[in-house]
C-alpha cells in the first residue's frame, strides 16, 4: 500500500506541474445512483490493494500521490455497474453508478443450480479456507461517534445533619446544573484513530497506536466516566475533605474509610488506557469473523437458528454473488438482514444486519435490588470482506451502531467517621448512550509469533483534542470521509 508520497526527480515534478496544471494529490467526490441518491459503501480502488469506501452520504476522499497517470481506478458497489478510468481522468466530482441489469438468474441457474441449504453448507465447509485471523497485522483507521440521549436525571440531597440551609441550596444548585447538562446537551463526540492490531491467535492481540484525535467540547463530555468525575467534583466541593467518611449505597457499605483528599484517578485513567481501546478493536474484528468460536454474526455459522431465502444474483466487481436474506427462526436468533456470497469460493463478501424487532442484546436488570438497569438495543451494522494476496478474506470495512439504555437509581450516604454526621442524597439518572463505530482496513500483513512478541504496547493513550474538524490532520492517510455533521462541528468559545 502507498501511505506516503513517493519521491520524484525535479524534472518529473516540473513536467507534471506543466502538463497537469490543477492536478490534485487528493480526490474528493460523491457516488450517486441514477436517481441522484447517495450510494454508501461504494469502493473506490486504485490498483490491487489501495482504496477507500464511501460514507453514508456517498462521499469519499482518497489520496492519489505515488500513482502513475495510467494506473487504473475502479468505482464499484454491490448491485451496480462498475466504472473504470485512469488516474489522469480521476477528478473531484460526482460519479453516477447505474443499476446492474440482472439477467443472471436464468443464465446462471441453468448452469449451476444450488438451493439455499447447499449454499449455507458450502459457506461453513469452506470457512477455514476462506477466513484467517491468527498471526496477522491489521492496520486500520477507526472512527467512533458517541453521545448521550438523556431521558431523566435527579440528583438531590435528601437530608443532612450538619449542612446549613445555604450550603444545601448551593449543593443542590450544582446538582441541578449537572442534571441539565445531561438532559439538554446534544453535543456529540468524535474519535479518529490510526493503529495496527497485531493478532497472535483468537484470544491474544496487541495494539500499536500511531495517531489519535478527538473532536469534542470538553465542557459537554457526557461519557459515564466524565459524569462520575463531575459528581465527584461536586462532593469534593461541598464536603470537608480533611475528614474521613464511611460511604453507603442502599443496603451496602461501599467503604469504611474514604479520605476525600486522596482521590482515585483510576476512572480518568481508564478513558485513556490502551488496553480498553485494544479490546474494543479486537472484539469488532473477531465478532465478524466466521471462524471464531462464538461469532456475533451467527447467521453465517448457525443455520439452525435462522430462516434463509435465496433472493437473487448480482455482481460485485467481476464476481457473481448470491443474494441471501435471513431472519430468526428461533428466539435465540437476533438478526434480520442480507448477506452476499461468492458463487466461486462461497465466502461471505458482505453482510448487512440489524436486531429483529423486539430483540435485545446484553442486559442487566437489578432495578428492584440495586437500582440499576442496562440494555443493548437497536444494534445494526455492515461488514465487507476483501480477499488479500494470501488468498484469505479479511474484513475491509466494519460498521456497528448500538444504543445502550441505562437506568441508575441509588441512595448514597456519606457518614463522617468521628462525629457520625451524615449527608444523604439520591442519585437517579436515565438515558441512552448512542454509539457508532467504523473501521476501514488500510493494510493486512501476515506476521509471526516473534513479530507479535516484539510489539511493545503502550499503557496510556495521548489524544490530540481539536475543536473543529480539520481534514489536513489526516493528509498522510486514507481515511473515511466524515459525515457533514462532523465537518460542521465546532466548539464555540
Amino acid at each position: 500500500m502507498f501511505l506516503k508520497n513517493t519521491s520524484h526527480q525535479l524534472l518529473s515534478i516540473c513536467f507534471l506541474l506543466i502538463s497537469l496544471s490543477g492536478f490534485s494529490q487528493t480526490i474528493t467526490g460523491t457516488i450517486l445512483d441514477d436517481k441522484n441518491a447517495p450510494i454508501p459503501f461504494a469502493t473506490i480502488q486504485i490498483g490491487e490493494d489501495y482504496g477507500v469506501i464511501s460514507n453514508d452520504e456517498g462521499n469519499f476522499n482518497i489520496r492519489i500521490s505515488g500513482f502513475k497517470n495510467t494506473d487504473s481506478v475502479y468505482i464499484s458497489c454491490m448491485g451496480y455497474e462498475k466504472i473504470g478510468l485512469q488516474v489522469q481522468e480521476f477528478e473531484s466530482k460526482e460519479y453516477v453508478l447505474n443499476d446492474f441489469v440482472n439477467e443472471l438468474s436464468e443464465v446462471y441457474v441453468t448452469d449451476r443450480k444450488l438451493g439455499v441449504d447447499s449454499i449455507l453448507y458450502y459457506i461453513n465447509k469452506n470457512a477455514s479456507k476462506n477466513y484467517k485471523l491468527d498471526q496477522t497485522a491489521l492496520k486500520m483507521f477507526g472512527r467512533r461517534t458517541e453521545y448521550v440521549d438523556g431521558k431523566a436525571a435527579d440528583f438531590e440531597i435528601e437530608k443532612s445533619s450538619n449542612f446549613k440551609k445555604k450550603q444545601l441550596e448551593a449543593f443542590n444548585k450544582d446538582f441541578d446544573l449537572l442534571e441539565q447538562s445531561l438532559l439538554n446537551n446534544e453535543s456529540k463526540q468524535y474519535t479518529d484513530m490510526v493503529s495496527t492490531l497485531y493478532i497472535k491467535d483468537l484470544k491474544n492481540a496487541k495494539l500499536k497506536i500511531e495517531k489519535a484525535v478527538r473532536l469534542l467540547d470538553e465542557r459537554n463530555d457526557q461519557s459515564l466516566e466524565k459524569m462520575a468525575d463531575k459528581g465527584n467534583d461536586i462532593v469534593l466541593k461541598h464536603l470537608d475533605t480533611s475528614k474521613v467518611y464511611t460511604v453507603k449505597s442502599g443496603w451496602f457499605t461501599v467503604s469504611d474509610s474514604v479520605s476525600l483528599n486522596n482521590r482515585n484517578d483510576k476512572v480518568s485513567d481508564s478513558i485513556n488506557a490502551v488496553r480498553f481501546v485494544r479490546e474494543a478493536a479486537f472484539n469488532m474484528v473477531t465478532e465478524v469473523n466466521p471462524i471464531t468460536e462464538e461469532p456475533e454474526l451467527d447467521f453465517i455459522t448457525d443455520s439452525r437458528k435462522y430462516d434463509y431465502e435465496l433472493k437473487d444474483f448480482t455482481f460485485l466487481d467481476n464476481e457473481i454473488v448470491y443474494v441471501i436474506g435471513f431472519k430468526p427462526r428461533r428466539g435465540s436468533a437476533n438478526y434480520v438482514g442480507t448477506m452476499y456470497v461468492s458463487t466461486q469460493t462461497f465466502a461471505v463478501l458482505r453482510a448487512d444486519y440489524a436486531f429483529y424487532p423486539g430483540r435485545e442484546g446484553e442486559k442487566l436488570n437489578l432495578r428492584l435490588i440495586l437500582g440499576i438497569k442496562y440494555i443493548e438495543k437497536n444494534k445494526a451494522g455492515s461488514v465487507a470482506y476483501k480477499k488479500n494476496s494470501d488468498g484469505y478474506y479479511y474484513p475491509y470495512y466494519i460498521k456497528s451502531e448500538i444504543d445502550r439504555y441505562f437506568y441508575i437509581n441509588r441512595p448514597i450516604k456519606f457518614i463522617e467517621n468521628e462525629s457520625r454526621d451524615k449527608v444523604a442524597f439520591n442519585f437517579k439518572v436515565e438515558g441512552t448512550f448512542k454509539e457508532r463505530t467504523e473501521i476501514l482496513m488500510l493494510d493486512v500483513n501476515n506476521t509471526t509469533t516473534a513479530d507479535f512478541n516484539a510489539v511493545q504496547e503502550g499503557k496510556t493513550l495521548d489524544y490530540e483534542t481539536i475543536q473543529q474538524y480539520d481534514a489536513s490532520i489526516w493528509k498522510d492517510y486514507n481515511v473515511l470521509e466524515p459525515l457533514q455533521e462532523m465537518k460542521d462541528f465546532k466548539v464555540e468559545d
